[in-house]
């Protein structure tokens, strides 16, 4: 169907959830006078790095507040997967604690440190240099904001793709206590408990929580183990400090620990591969949730880190500093091939550091003019152990390890100007100068030796932008901005000759959108149409070490992309208790140019006819809200459903001619109905996901011309949350 088409669907949902509200005029008094009340209130959110109401922000920008969250039972980042339009959040699968994120197209799905994240994640504005540690459970979570498009002018680390921003709760100077029990399907059993509390009064506040958390895992091996299987303990504590009227800092420490046995696997090779010529062809038994795993295998997380955030009033201005630190270590063992035979074992042993420093100045005159000017530096280092063994090196225990490590440094110098030139009519105009200097160090497989390289990049990155608010309730916005990611070096290069380095890469984007409130504030409703030009893309690419049959994965320059689409949201109230909200999103994504060898034998060719991993065409989701107050205490009923066309979820030469990375077109749906007591502190909740109990593939990836796997999302689960609040 034309998107035009679509778009007209969209516009008329969004009334037509208004129209009850409206009809309501005609009704008693009473009911007429509870509608009038009923209106949408302002969220406030930091994405230009001072506060300021959603509405008024010129930028695609998506908030979830810890009411939401709660409400939504949204846990982890990924549970907001297809709440937004046109943004993935998922597990990278194969590798747990890993991220696949993609907005708008633009993203990062490979554990692999070497390579720099497309969509950035920050942590109470700690930007987390890896995406693994990306898909942690949230406990103690103040809001979730995302943005759509490269961001860079307002933030210190610039990204190409998006940024996700989590921040957790701030310490409150008056005492209370909170604690959740959950028990649900697959063995799981979640504590998640609190205290916060004045130390000094009006000065010195604490706050300390955790999260303990046991899951036997949705899939069974042939043997009986559990596999996806979790033992988590994650603690937090912050101090917020307030010793004048002009300056607070707050300084926020945490730790995690996951102990796991890594997800059920299952083999997808196809005819031809190499792992069906040992007698082992893809998994047939019917069943997407039995695994015939013969290795042991195992996935263990140990992380901690700090931020410090500072802000000091100085009148004119205000100065912010955020200090940031972050150690990260996995141990994982991975059987490749999901089948009892050990054809191919991967242990994977890291070690990652990262420290970082932001400055900001941010003006605080209420005049035409407003500014934040930044300057960022981050230091991280990494040590991989990557060993691979099996049958495929010609016996059981047959194999080697590569070894890499890097050192990498960033600074940059940042900044936007905001200036109101006419009553409503504001121009926008900023800047990013970013380098990079990477130490990069190798043992490829088989080698007796290592070698060292360096190399350093580049870029500055402009932004300018156009809105004019028309009313207190419609703001139209145009914007033109440039994401830049670095280049880098290879970590699972073959040989020396392979390491690189690689270029980096450009995003242009240009955006134009309507941000508006209607009937009364009965319903809002946000637009975005884009279109962005990737150059020199950085795409990761499989082949085959010479010589061998041994994979390896590889990124290359390999041309430009153009990636246009449509995005909206709307939420209509319709009564006191009841509010819809619904999104849609639609992308239209290609190669313009693509010339590699990808390791199919067929040389460096014209690859433009293979499609863009996660990049969904259409992506909707629609959201029913329902809260009332009662005698018996207040009523939280929610429903969503969320549907996400075909898409592919890895790189594939064949994916020219096959479908088997292909994750088919679903439709999700999430349930949850609690029950506060009225005197606000008890409160039980029963939720469920996927009710449907549909079969959702997670992704499916090639490993060379030797075996394929894939890994499913959860099944149907349900559960039920006792809190209390004191």
């Amino acid at each position: 169907m034309k998107l035009s088409y679509w778009l007209k669907c969209g516009v008329a949902l969004a009334a037509a959830c208004a129209t009850p509200a409206i009809a309501q005029d005609a009704a008693t008094d009473a009911a007429a006078a509870q509608v009038e009340t009923a209106t949408i209130g302002d969220v406030v959110v930091t994405a230009q790095r001072r506060e300021q109401k959603l509405q008024d922000v010129p930028l695609a920008v998506s908030a979830f507040g810890a009411e939401a969250l709660a409400d939504g039972k949204i846990e982890s980042l990924t549970s907001l997967d297809g709440k937004i339009p046109n943004v993935v959040l998922a597990p990278v699968g194969a590798y747990p604690f890993a991220s696949a994120f993609f907005i708008r197209g633009l993203g990062f799905a490979d554990v692999e440190s070497s390579f720099e994240p497309s969509v950035g994640v920050e942590l109470d504005g700690v930007y987390l240099s890896r995406n693994v540690g990306a898909v942690q459970d949230f406990f103690d979570i103040g809001g979730v904001t995302i943005l759509r498009g490269p961001q860079g002018t307002l933030y210190g680390r610039n990204t190409i793709g998006g940024v996700v921003s989590v921040q957790s709760r701030r310490p409150s100077f008056d005492f209370g206590a909170r604690a959740q029990a959950t028990f649900g399907s697959n063995g799981r059993q979640e504590l998640r408990a609190g205290v916060e509390g004045a130390l000094i009064e009006d000065q010195l506040a604490g706050k300390f929580s955790f999260l303990t958390k046991t899951y036997d895992g949705y899939t069974k091996n042939f043997d009986g183990r559990d596999m996806g299987a979790q033992d988590v303990t994650s603690m937090r504590g912050a101090l917020l400090w307030t010793p004048t009227t002009t300056f607070d800092a707050t300084l926020i420490v945490d730790y995690t620990k996951d102990k796991g046995t890594g997800p059920g696997v299952e083999n997808a090779s196809l005819p031809g591969m190499v792992l069906p010529g040992f007698g082992q062809p893809a998994d047939a038994d019917g069943d997407p949730f039995l695994t015939h795993i013969g290795d042991d295998v195992f996935s263990n997380l140990e992380a901690y880190g700090l931020a410090l955030n500072a802000n000091w009033d100085l009148g004119p201005v205000t100065l912010t500093s955020i200090t940031g630190y972050r150690n990260t270590q996995t141990d994982v063992q991975s059987d490749f091939d999901a089948t009892p035979i050990p054809f191919m074992t991967v242990h994977r042993d890291e070690t990652h550091d990262q420290f970082s420093q932001e400055f900001r100045l941010a003006s605080n005159s209420d005049g035409p003019l407003t500014y934040v000017v930044g300057a960022y530096y981050m230091t991280q280092e990494y040590d991989i152990a990557t060993g691979q063994f099996g049958l495929v090196f010609g016996g059981a225990t047959a194999g080697s390890t590569i070894y890499t490590r890097q050192k990498a440094d960033s600074w940059a110098l940042f900044g936007q100007a905001d200036y109101e030139v006419l009553p409503g009519l504001t121009l926008t105009a900023g800047g990013r100068y970013s380098k990079e200097e990477k130490t990069f160090t190798t043992q490829p497989l088989f080698s007796a030796i290592s070698k060292t390289f360096d190399a350093n990049f580049d870029d500055f990155s402009p932004k300018v932008a156009i809105s004019y608010k028309w009313s207190d309730n419609l703001m139209t916005y145009a914007q033109y901005s440039r994401g830049f990611r670095a280049g880098g070096f290879n970590g699972r290069a073959g040989s020396f000759a392979a390491v690189g380095p690689y270029d980096s890469e450009t995003v242009d984007s240009y955006e134009a959108g309507v941000k508006s409130d209607l009937f009364d504030r009965r319903l809002r409703l946000n637009a975005a149409v884009f279109t962005s030009n990737y150059k020199d893309m950085q795409q990761s690419v499989q082949q085959v070490i010479p010589g061998t049959n041994i994979n390896q994965t590889l990124v290359a320059n390999v041309g430009s992309s153009k990636i246009s689409g449509f995005e909206a949201e709307a939420t209509a109230v319709i009564t006191n208790a009841f509010t819809v909200t619904a999104s849609v999103g639609y992308l239209d994504a290609g190669f313009d140019e693509f010339m590699a060898d990808l390791g199919d034998g067929k040389g460096v060719i014209d690859r433009t006819n293979l499609p863009m991993t996660y990049a969904p065409e259409w992506s909707n989701s629609v959201t029913f809200n329902y809260k009332e107050s009662y005698d018996f205490g207040l009523v939280t009923a929610q429903a969503s459903v969320r549907h996400m066309s075909d898409m592919y979820t890895s790189f594939n030469a064949l994916n020219a001619t096959s479908d088997f990375a292909v994750r088919k077109a679903n439709t999700i749906v999430d349930g949850s109905v609690s029950l506060e007591l009225p005197d606000g502190r008890w409160r039980v909740s029963l939720w469920g996901k996927n009710l449907t109990d549909e079969v959702v593939i997670n992704n499916t990836f090639g490993v060379g011309p030797l075996l394929a796997a894939r890994v499913y999302q959860a099944p149907r689960e349900v559960g039920v949350d006792l809190s209390f609040t004191f």
